[in-house]
């Protein structure tokens, strides 16, 4: 069964959307989506996160009026991307190396509590525990690379190609986090918002600082793994391919990978 992934938000008042995608200040843009749909508890994160509750409008490819809302190009389209270096890194970070090492299943346990064990079982099971003892950055890529397990479908590592249906959906602006004091005002203009970007510490989610981390963690493999792994990425974004590790440059065409 194919994953239907539901991450293009739809503001029906100013006739836009937005496709967000995780790891890509996604807990600041989807406050700010409800900020627009005029809730007073905007800033709430856990609100901002719960397509349930949060009020709002999460469009379904599989819906013949949301994909017709989709392929309006009366209905302006935005989203930002990252650099998929530092985004699978912070996705690591975050959903992964924090929850080290793994823990044994309880009945309340958080759901990347599970991610983990399944990674370590991967580890244990295909990459042997010798040769990999514990589950560092090139385990995970190696977990993702196999594609067997359902969770390597999570949105948090999906490809950003994937998640924004390209090249079917055709965006008004493609933002960038690298540049996102930039190309935010940008887009928050266009969507008729006068509200500054939310600070992290406003939104109340801790930065992972994974662009100041990625000649830590990156080695030629995991290099080689990400541009394997996001290939479409590469591709369809311009991202360039290249990667400081420890002081030295490695950059490598599209033709190298």
């Amino acid at each position: 069964m194919t994953i239907q992934y539901k991450n293009f938000i739809y503001n029906e008042e100013r006739k836009f959307i937005f496709a967000y995608v995780p790891k890509v200040a996604c807990t600041n843009w989807k406050s700010l989506m409800r900020y627009m749909a005029g809730y007073d508890d905007w800033l709430d994160n856990k609100l901002a996160h719960d397509k349930v509750n949060g009020g709002l409008r999460y469009l379904d490819f599989g819906n013949p009026s949301d994909y017709a809302l989709l392929k309006d190009p009366g209905i302006k389209k935005y989203t930002m991307v990252r650099d998929p270096y530092s985004r699978v890194l912070s996705a690591y970070l975050n959903k992964i190396e924090n929850r080290l090492p793994p823990q044994a299943e309880t009945d309340d346990e958080d759901h990347f509590r599970k991610v983990v064990r399944d990674i370590d079982g991967f580890r244990i099971d295909k990459l042997g525990s010798e040769a990999y003892p514990e589950i560092t950055l090139e385990v995970f890529l190696l977990w993702l690379q196999a594609g067997e397990s359902w969770f390597t479908k999570d949105e948090h590592w999906a490809p950003q190609s994937t998640l924004l249906q390209q090249p079917e959906i055709e965006f008004d602006y493609v933002g960038r986090f690298e540049t996102l004091p930039e190309d935010a005002p940008l887009i928050l203009h266009a969507m008729g918002c006068s509200k500054d970007f939310p600070t992290q510490n406003e939104v109340n989610f801790a930065p992972t600082d994974a662009n100041s981390k990625v000649s830590l963690y990156f080695m030629p493999e995991t290099v080689a793994l990400v541009d394997e792994i996001f290939a479409n990425d590469f591709r369809l974004f311009r991202f360039q391919r290249n990667v400081s590790l420890g002081g030295v440059e490695i950059s490598r065409s599209i033709s190298d990978a």
